[in-house]
């Protein structure tokens, strides 16, 4: 048993233990009993319960399901940020409370079966200690048939042994049938800041929490107990109060407060200033290293943030529950210059600490702390941006042989058609920018040698990304299979920039997505894509022979500088 679950209910037994040695007759326990019942009822829904799907949270993992079992299975929501985009926080909390109800209405906990749900994860697990994966497959199956008759969100499932089994299984099929997401946050103008989504209370309010116990009290006042006694079982009433509230205001993974606790403790109170922090690319940090590696990099996160933000000293700290990478620390004491001060001292330190990187935003408010987020995060990039059409940025692309183009436009045709999206006609990669050039002559030389030494490249392109933009429309991209010659050149372009003091992209190879922008999708586009036929003969090859060399002289407007050569 846990060690959380033993403290819990050994607070219950004591306070019923009290009850039954109480010198009064049945009469006149079974009101207490009767009450105490309730209120146990009522702490299990709020420690073991998501309240926006009612599904089991993590901590019932811990106290409700066996380690053993025959099977599980993962179920993924695609893109729940496009969702919450298109049709709104409100709507999708009311679609993922009907999915979990079709889960849970078909896998109960009496045939063995148990359905999850994380804090703010666009994620269910069911575990099954009596169907195998086969089973939950073949019951899954009927209802992915359906999905998109049926709600507004869609999903894919994986099943298996072990989480690992039912992860793999959850990407095949998801390459099968959807665009990989990729979001990225380049904003244009602050003025188109994202709003956040509107925070719907679904919890308990501190006195409804807290009227069962002042009820519970004043039955055992009115027994004329001996003034020893009466103090024991009120004091056991108030310890069991505080381990409850303890408990379900706690966030299982991170033990950070949880949405309860926020509304709880920030009710009616006035705060100096607040943060909010944001992991960047948690999706694709979950598949790339896993769910498993993903939590434990939030519970490190977290940790760092307790050690600096304490208690004591007027802090409070959140995980959110819609967002399960964002996190919240509330003021008393300091104002917002000196929580900013603290808080970009923490980040500086904890760069590459952690599998993910995150961003933070100070503000008076939840809506300015939102906005200081934002621009934060844009930092990185807001200095090429504001370059961007000046005429000094520019970029090194390739482009496919005119006997390999048809094919490549071909795709591009039939996947717009799919989404009434709009082909793209200038089908090419990206390989380098370099920006900020003040000497075009000097780095053309530099391009020129650099390419006469360069053998023909041969690039793969397979998988189907959809990449979303705040406050622009979305695209789809088809991703290059990456491969040590086309990083070298990444990395030696980058080099050459450096060079010359100029400034090419900031990320690693490793985070590199070599990419084709195939198609540009409608505004405000449902992420509802599936097609049976997506992820079959998408495989296309081609060589390239030479760079082109372009300058950026507008939003939408690239004109050619000049072509490289390889060697022959």
């Amino acid at each position: 048993m846990d060690n959380e679950q033993k403290i819990f209910l050994q607070a219950f037994k004591e306070v019923e233990t009290l009850f039954e040695a109480l010198p009064i007759n049945e009469t006149q326990r079974q009101p207490l009993k009767s009450i105490l019942s309730g209120i146990l009822k009522n702490a299990k829904n709020l420690a073991l319960y998501d309240p926006i799907t009612h599904a089991l949270n993590s901590r019932a993992e811990k106290w409700l399901i066996p380690v053993g079992h025959k099977g599980m299975a993962k179920v993924d929501i695609y893109d729940l940020r496009q969702a919450n985009k298109v049709y709104g926080a409100a709507a999708v909390d009311l679609e993922l409370h009907k999915l979990a109800f079709q889960f849970m209405y078909i896998f109960t906990s009496d045939q063995g079966d148990f359905v999850r749900r994380s804090p703010g994860s666009d994620e269910f697990r069911i575990t099954s200690t009596s169907k195998t994966p086969r089973d939950i497959k073949q019951m899954l199956s009927k209802l992915y048939m359906g999905q998109e008759q049926d709600s507004l969100l869609t999903w894919d499932f994986g099943v298996g042994l072990t989480e690992t089994e039912a992860e793999h299984e959850l990407q095949k099929q998801r390459r099968a049938y959807r665009p990989i997401v990729v979001r990225q946050t380049v904003l244009e103008s602050h003025t188109e800041i994202p709003a956040r989504m509107e925070e719907i209370n679904l919890h308990q309010s501190w006195h409804e929490f807290n009227m069962p116990y002042e009820t519970l009290i004043d039955k055992i006042c009115v027994l004329n107990l001996p003034l020893n006694l009466e103090q024991q079982v009120i004091e056991q009433v108030r310890v069991t109060q505080s381990v409850v509230e303890s408990i379900v205001t706690r966030e299982p993974l991170t033990d950070t407060l949880n949405g309860l606790g926020a509304r709880w403790y920030l009710e009616n109170k006035t705060l100096q200033c607040l943060a909010l922090t944001d992991m960047i690319n948690m999706h694709e940090g979950n598949a790339r290293y896993g769910s498993a590696a993903i939590d434990q990099d939030l519970r490190r996160f977290s940790n760092v943030l307790v050690k600096h933000f304490p208690k004591d000293e007027g802090f409070l700290l959140f995980r959110s529950e819609r967002a399960g990478d964002e996190f919240k620390i509330t003021s008393t004491t300091d104002d917002l210059t000196k929580l900013e001060d603290r808080l970009r001292a923490v980040w500086e330190k904890d760069k590459g600490h952690g599998l993910l990187a995150w961003n933070y935003g100070v503000g008076g408010n939840i809506n300015e702390a939102h906005v200081a987020l934002y621009r934060n995060r844009v930092k990185e990039t807001e200095i090429m941006n504001l370059s961007s059409s000046d005429g000094k940025s520019t970029f090194i692309i390739v482009r496919p042989e005119s006997e390999d183009y048809p094919k490549l436009f071909k795709l591009s045709e039939d996947t717009a058609r799919l989404i009434n999206g709009t082909p793209i006609m200038d089908l090419h990669m990206t390989i380098q920018a370099i920006r900020n050039v003040k000497d075009f002559s000097a780095l053309k030389e530099r391009l020129a040698e650099y390419a006469r030494g360069l053998p023909p490249l041969e690039i793969s392109v397979r998988s189907i990304a959809r990449m979303n933009v705040h406050s622009q429309k979305g695209r789809l991209w088809l991703l290059a299979e990456k491969n040590p010659a086309l990083e070298k050149i990444y990395n030696e372009l980058a080099q050459i920039a450096q060079d010359m003091g100029y400034e090419a992209y900031p990320y690693a190879s490793s985070d590199w997505f070599p990419h084709i922008k195939i198609v540009d999708m409608p505004e405000n586009m449902s992420p509802q894509i599936k097609d049976p036929t997506f992820g079959t003969g998408r495989g296309i090859s081609f060589t390239v022979r030479s760079f082109e060399w372009t300058v950026q002289m507008g939003a939408e407007r690239w004109d050619l500088l000049d072509q490289f050569s390889f060697a022959p």
